[in-house]
């Protein structure tokens, strides 16, 4: 009868533990790594930042209207966005034209699929 209480872990690997501690020290700002991934995992803010990865420049009313959100919901994900310093807005006359900021986040788009269209500068 095998039980979990009857279990032991094995002997400490050192040589395991200080490269995990490696990890953690490779991750850089583990606190920012946090912020990141808390402002993807929320599914409105990741469609406003796939939406502006693919349509950098677009105004709050045609986010809004693209990604299926009111006008103020937009709004609101994007000052969350912009506290945390992953999007700016830019003044064009009477709108603001949002883009992602962040340059980690954008590789992370990236590297999930996220496309550019011939709207992107840079590439």
């Amino acid at each position: 009868m095998d039980s979990s209480s009857d279990r032991t872990d094995p002997p400490p690997d050192d040589a395991r533990v200080a490269q995990a501690r490696v990890a953690l020290d490779e991750a850089g700002e583990l606190r920012t790594w946090a912020v990141r991934f808390g402002l993807m995992g929320d599914e409105n803010r990741l469609k406003i930042l796939l939406a502006l990865h693919r349509a950098p420049g677009i105004t709050v009313g045609d986010l809004a209207q693209a990604v299926g959100m009111s006008d103020n919901a937009a709004s609101h994900a994007l000052s969350a966005l912009r506290i945390a310093g992953v999007v700016a807005g830019s003044r064009d006359g009477r709108f603001r034209r949002w883009a992602i900021t962040d340059q980690e986040i954008h590789s992370i788009l990236h590297q999930t699929g996220a496309s550019h269209s011939e709207l992107h500068p840079q590439h």
